[in-house]
């Protein structure tokens, strides 16, 4: 120990000693170090450490790691995907009747076959246009069971049998003045040119006519099965629309009047006879609405 104390020069022990304190000071920063190393260390990391921000492509406010539609804006209600207020998986955005289950096929909005408006589930006519107020059926004003579109007198109840409209009330005499007009109105042999007794009849039936304003007149020739089939159903609705010449020529309104031939084809009596025939020789006239 002496041996390492003996120092040759001054300048050796100061160098010595200057050593000895570095050599201490190190010892003690490092045993400072250990102690601060607990706390030291977390803080610089923390200091350090970057911020995770989750991933929300479409901006809605739902991360993508939940969102059921990642790329399409939506709400949370609907797991990030657009609203469908009636559950039909069709998103409102897209849906032409948001409020109403329906399918993609029809943009949304329920089945609707004939286009009107009224789902069929609803529609009680689903092939055939019609109106709400009928249940999706076509429109009925009076209520008769007779659609508006086939109804003749769709402002008056009437039956299918008469096309919607209801029987023309009629007295007896008038009934009896219509059926007796069917033997009573006559034409020259084989012409369509009336006998001058046939004009009184059809005076009185214009009369009628003018005493109802609603009502119409359809007028139908029949002949017997004598001669050519052909020139008989010609005969019979030139005979019928002779009549209506007549009617018009003293004041009935043209578009009240209907006619038409149906020649041999619808017999009263049997054509086997002279009566027979004569009986089927005939114009009828028939009032309605």
């Amino acid at each position: 120990m002496q041996d390492l104390l003996d120092f040759k020069t001054k300048k050796d022990r100061d160098d010595f000693y200057i050593a000895i304190v570095v050599i201490a000071l190190f010892l003690s920063f490092f045993s400072w170090m250990i102690g601060c190393e607990d706390t030291m260390i977390p803080e610089e990391i923390a200091a350090v450490a970057p911020t995770v921000i989750a991933s929300d492509k479409d901006n809605d406010g739902i991360p993508d790691a939940t969102d059921n539609c990642p790329e399409l804006t939506g709400i949370a209600l609907n797991g990030g995907c657009p609203a469908d207020a009636d559950g039909d998986g069709i998103y409102d955005t897209a849906d032409a009747c948001p409020d109403v289950a329906g399918t993609e096929a029809n943009a949304g909005c329920p089945k609707d076959t004939d286009k009107d408006g009224v789902a069929d589930a609803k529609d009680k006519c689903p092939e055939l246009a019609g109106v709400k107020a009928n249940g999706g059926c076509p429109a009925d004003s009076d209520g008769d069971g007779v659609y508006d579109i086939n109804d003749k007198c769709p402002d008056r109840f009437g039956d299918a049998e008469r096309d919607g409209c209801p029987e023309a009330k009629l007295e007896e005499a008038e009934r009896t003045l219509l059926a007796a007009a069917m033997k009573n109105v006559e034409f020259q042999t084989g012409s369509a040119k009336l006998k001058s007794s046939s004009t009184a009849v059809l005076d009185k039936i214009a009369d009628l006519m003018k005493k109802y304003p609603s009502y119409k007149l359809d007028i139908n020739g029949h002949t017997d099965n004598v001669g050519d089939p052909v020139k008989n159903l010609g005969l019979s609705k030139a005979r019928a629309q002779s009549c209506l010449a007549y009617l018009q020529s003293i004041g009935i309104a043209k578009q009240r009047i209907s006619f038409k031939g149906y020649g041999s084809k619808q017999p009263i009596d049997s054509n086997d006879s002279a009566d027979g025939r004569a009986r089927n020789r005939r114009v009828e006239f028939k009032l309605h609405y």
